[in-house]
């Protein structure tokens, strides 16, 4: 067996959002998978369960801009593919899972509205500069660092580079309260988040894991790895 945890027996659950069922979507759900956890889409149209109790995780996942009103901006006309039905559905969930003390995960836009979700603002679109590094027609491969004394960077310090797809991002003045920043592009856009906010772990990433290549790549297989084992852990750290 490889290293990492392999759960034989056990399948855990999590709540994985999306916009729609797609091809892209269903990425997440393979994704996970490959570690032995069972991905169930959630969907604007679903209504929101009560409490989380039944689920080990929530997924945010990745997909259109944020309503900037949610942060007390107006919108910029770069911001798109806005769905206030979405944001509505994930900042609930975030609520529910925080209440139940569950892990909250996310990727891309997941990254952005869980900084949302706590206080924090976006960056709407990001300078012709840096967009370069971050926005193409494929996944652009880019370095990042990490903070070596966060959790993150000392389980995942070895993934060095990442794959982009996005023109928005967290807005390193205004962060999310109870999180911070564990990795950053060399341009300055936070890559990574972690933190613990009423005793829920909160771990995120700019990049997107779930079709980054080679499987095996260290910030894709050691990312998931990483978060199995945090919301299998009685002790998370």
């Amino acid at each position: 067996m490889r290293e990492g945890i392999r759960y034989i027996g056990l399948t855990m659950k999590w709540l994985v959002t999306a916009k729609e069922k797609s091809e892209s979507t269903q990425r997440y759900v393979d994704w996970l998978s490959r570690e032995n956890v069972e991905g169930h889409l959630f969907l604007p149209e679903n209504e929101v369960p009560p409490t989380a109790s039944t689920w080990a995780a929530l997924l945010l996942t990745g997909g259109g801009d944020v309503e900037p009103s949610l942060y007390n901006e107006p919108k910029r006309p770069e911001t798109d593919d806005v769905s206030p039905a979405r944001d509505a559905m994930e900042l609930k969930l975030i609520e529910r899972f925080l209440k139940a003390k569950k892990p909250i995960f996310g990727v891309c836009r997941g990254q952005q509205i869980l900084n949302v979700a706590l206080g924090g603002k976006l960056l709407q679109h990001l300078p012709p500069e840096v967009l370069t590094n971050h926005k193409g027609s494929q996944d652009v491969v880019h370095s990042i660092r990490w903070i070596p004394e966060t959790a993150m960077g000392e389980k995942l310090g070895q993934a060095l580079d990442v794959n982009s797809a996005h023109h928005q991002a967290i807005n390193p003045q205004a962060i999310g309260a109870g999180l911070v920043a564990c990795a950053w592009s060399v341009d300055g856009v936070i890559e990574a988040v972690e933190g613990s906010v009423h005793g829920s772990p909160l771990r995120a990433v700019q990049w997107h894991p779930e079709r980054m290549q080679p499987r095996e790549h260290p910030a894709s297989l050691g990312l998931l790895q990483y978060w199995v084992a945090l919301s299998s852990s009685k002790k998370r750290t």
